[in-house]
């Protein structure tokens, strides 16, 4: 039985189209200057992530990914803050929240920042009883 040319073409380019998207959303993250993967267990507003040092070579966006996140309670969403470290008050690039943990993967952007040792803290999350977990969370900068 033949098949249709045109049915072949149309089915090529979208195979062809699902391979590049996934490939430029891999290179995406590969192309980050530097990043690091660890977890949170059952943290509290206040907990501070370990520091890292961007040397702003590729002028990458700072970003933290949660992945599989938990809590104690169905309001707790976690907040994270990045700041850069200097002598005095740490500089605060803002704060973002994450809708929710409920077992998906969700991520704050901080765009392009310059260079220097950043750590991110988590925030007030609402109670002060309430508890964040993520199995997977991972820091590119």
């Amino acid at each position: 039985m033949a098949v249709p040319t045109r049915r072949v073409l149309v089915k090529g380019a979208l195979v062809t189209a699902a391979i590049c998207a996934l490939g430029v959303s891999g290179a995406t993250l590969a192309s980050a200057e530097g990043q690091f993967t660890t977890n949170l267990q059952n943290v509290a507003a206040g907990f501070e992530s370990r520091t890292w040092r961007d040397l702003n070579s590729d002028h990458w966006r700072t970003a933290v990914e949660l992945s599989r996140c938990s809590s104690n309670s169905p309001q707790a969403a976690p907040r994270l803050g990045l700041y850069r470290e200097r002598t005095g008050p740490d500089a605060h690039y803002g704060t973002k929240g994450y809708s929710g943990c409920n077992s998906r993967t969700v991520r704050g952007d901080w765009g392009d920042v310059r260079s220097g040792k950043y750590h991110f803290t988590v925030k007030n999350m609402g109670a002060d009883f309430y508890r964040v977990s993520a199995r997977t969370v991972r820091v590119y900068w």
